[in-house]
């Protein structure tokens, strides 16, 4: 071999070998704070604030605390109500329903690392969920003596400003008053109705408890004292 070739390749084999020494033939880095923070598999909201957060693998924790903020930059103050060696669960006070938070667990570390570090995530708490607005009627019951008819509901109901609405089958409207109402039955007074009769009726300002908006529920009842 010529000696010129051969003290070519001694040398390019020698920086190989302090190039390798010198750790910079690597397949990628990863910097000692994110090797050491664990890796999250699954993030749930439990309700009342509570999320659960479970970790790929074993972690170990070292005066872990928790800090949340919404997407405005608010902060929240957060506890934390258990913890194991693969999961954590927190809990948001003051929480606002329908906003998304991103959390930062700080005081934890892989279990076979040794620096402890941080890590983050987000969770959305949803938003609350109106009462559907089925109001179903229960009875209807007419009192001749005293010109009142009483609507008792299945459902529980609130109010705001009701109306009631009473007609024949020829459209023509009868004098009505509200005598009382609460949760579940409204009496209304009614004057002129015909014994035995067929009437409409139409109650506005009504909604099942819980439900998002007032609306009018109609329907028809008989003129028959029972």
């Amino acid at each position: 071999m010529n000696t010129g070739i051969a003290r070519k390749a001694t040398a390019v084999i020698l920086t190989l070998a302090m190039i390798m020494t010198m750790g910079i033939f690597t397949t990628g880095t990863v910097s000692a704070a994110s090797s050491s923070a664990p890796k999250i598999e699954k993030i749930k909201y439990d309700g009342k604030g509570k999320v659960e957060v479970d970790f790929y693998g074993k972690v170990k924790y070292k005066k872990v605390k928790v800090t949340v903020k919404d997407n405005s930059g608010k902060k929240y103050k957060a506890s934390i109500r258990d913890k194991d060696n693969d999961e954590l669960e927190f809990k948001i006070k003051k929480y606002k329903k329908g906003k998304k938070y991103t959390f930062t667990i700080k005081g934890i570390k892989k279990a076979k690392a040794s620096k402890y570090t941080s890590v983050k995530g987000k969770v959305k708490i949803p938003a609350a969920k109106s009462a559907k607005n089925n109001i179903k009627m229960k009875d209807i019951d007419y009192d001749y003596e005293d010109q009142e008819v009483s609507f008792d509901f299945k459902t529980k109901v609130q109010w705001k400003n009701p109306k009631v609405k009473i007609t024949d089958s020829n459209g023509n409207s009868y004098s009505t008053r509200i005598t009382d109402k609460d949760s579940d039955d409204l009496e209304v007074w009614v004057g002129g109705l015909t014994y035995g009769e067929k009437y409409n009726y139409s109650i506005s300002g009504i909604k099942a408890k819980g439900a998002s908006s007032y609306t009018t529920i109609k329907g028809t009842f008989r003129a028959i004292d029972d």
